[in-house]
């Protein structure tokens, strides 16, 4: 017997989290789905995240281990020991990205999706970097000039600002597979994301500036700390050096600052302008 909308929402039975339509359903009822119904994640793996992490990280390790100087094939085994896991990580990854997109409230999932997918990704990453390094460095020729740690440090900050840009991405219905009627093309996607990166560079900036206008300071110290702290928190466990989690968080911290001011600064000179041209289509 089919299930109606209704029963597949309140039982979280479904075999597919985009079965659950209508109202928003929570994030207890999320993990109690996937924990439910675990295959489902591998049967909507995610193809586009896979293609576009693996190739967005293996361009990261190329670029930091030839700005610092290794060779051609100490950079060709790197690329292609991140090329050989990213892949599919990248593709469970957005998987459960896509799982949390509908749930509320979203603060937390978004807080989930930003903690547990770059813990998860880079585990995987140092384990696998550092075996390569360690164990088959006869084979495999390693990294002479700290490039490997240089190259996972940039890895981590940008694995805390992508799985956020996902979930955003995802809750604007791009990036989806296996999503129906949802679910764009590639290139569909592609068309949409420079819009909805512009609205994402500024969400953070724009909801901390609203969270001080309504003197709701415990949020907005909230929402700044915690960027900065999950940043530099992730590669301090990692790298099992607190020198540079401070580092990473106090560099997060000062672009996010930064980030803050530029906008307010700007939405003042927007209101400015529309005080003093009201009847003006520009800006």
């Amino acid at each position: 017997m089919t299930m109606s909308n209704q029963d597949i929402h309140v039982s979280v039975t479904a075999e597919d989290l985009e079965e659950v339509v209508g109202e928003t359903i929570t994030v207890g009822e999320v993990f109690a789905s996937l924990i439910s119904h675990p295959a489902q994640v591998v049967a909507r793996w995610n193809w586009k995240s896979a293609l576009l992490g693996a190739a967005l990280r293996a361009s990261f390790y190329f670029t930091v281990y030839q700005a610092s100087r290794e060779s051609f094939l100490v950079t060709f085994t790197a690329v292609m020991v991140e090329l050989s896991f990213r892949f599919f990580t990248s593709g469970i990854s957005g998987s459960l990205v896509q799982s949390f997109r509908k749930a509320s409230p979203a603060w937390l999932a978004m807080g989930i999706v930003t903690v547990s997918l770059p813990i998860f990704g880079h585990s995987v990453e140092f384990v696998t970097h550092f075996v390569q390094e360690e164990y088959f460095a006869s084979v495999f020729p390693p990294s002479i000039n700290s490039s490997r740690q240089k190259a996972f440090a940039v890895s981590v900050l940008i694995s805390v600002l992508s799985a956020l840009f996902n979930i955003f991405l995802m809750r604007n219905g791009v990036m989806l597979v296996g999503a129906g009627e949802e679910t764009k093309s590639l290139w569909g996607d592609f068309k949409s994301i420079p819009i909805l990166l512009y609205e994402f560079i500024l969400f953070l900036p724009r909801q901390i500036i609203q969270f001080l206008a309504e003197a709701k300071f415990h949020y907005a110290l909230g929402a700044f700390a915690a960027f900065g702290l999950i940043v530099g928190g992730i590669l301090g466990i990692f790298r099992g050096k607190w020198s540079w989690a401070i580092a990473t968080a106090a560099g997060s911290w000062a672009i996010l600052l930064s980030a803050i001011i530029i906008v307010y600064f700007v939405m003042v000179a927007h209101r400015l302008y529309r005080r003093w041209y009201p009847d003006s289509d520009t800006l």
